[in-house]
């Protein structure tokens, strides 16, 4: 998908189309899909698959800048729909955490900043402290921090992976 964003990049270089350069050349959106989402509506205008854009404007530049040109107000489009999806995604996440206790959602913060300062204190703190004062401080090893760790990231980050897995699987 990079190359054809950067073949439409290319078209697009003397053209008056703000949003799809920013779209293109950000990759904004969920991982690129906004970027995707022009680039489909590119080749949409130009009657032919995504995967054809690169060698149309190799045959005819002019109908790729053309089809640019025509999808400019729909990229402007995803973009305001974009924008207003994030703005009512921050409206819910608030939402929850102003109705649930506190601790729903504070955990994950606090943990978070808990197992930084404990490997700031591993590698940085405790290493001074020692070089500095000659003594020898016992620390935790490394691999059990990480198991602390590891097991933080699969309650925070597994459990949504592990959930969006089983929904896409017992879909089939």
């Amino acid at each position: 998908m990079s190359a054809i964003a950067a073949v439409i990049l290319d078209a697009a270089a003397g053209l008056a189309v703000p949003f799809i350069k920013k779209i293109l050349a950000d990759k904004l959106g969920d991982g690129g899909k906004l970027a995707g989402e022009v680039i489909d509506t590119v080749a949409g205008k130009l009657g032919v698959p995504a995967d054809d854009i690169p060698s149309i404007a190799e045959s005819d530049p002019t109908a790729v800048q053309e089809a640019i040109i025509a999808s400019e107000p729909i990229a402007a489009d995803l973009v305001l729909a974009y924008v207003e999806s994030q703005r009512l995604s921050n409206e819910l996440q608030l939402a929850e955490m102003a109705k649930e206790q506190t601790w729903t959602w504070a955990w994950r913060p606090a943990w978070m900043y808990l197992i930084g300062f404990f490997w700031l204190w591993l590698i940085v703190a405790v290493p001074l402290a020692n070089a500095i004062t000659g003594a020898s401080i016992d620390i935790v090893d490394a691999g059990t921090l990480m198991t602390l760790t590891a097991a933080y990231l699969g309650l925070y980050l597994g459990g949504h992976t592990i959930k969006d897995v089983a929904t896409k699987w017992s879909r089939k």
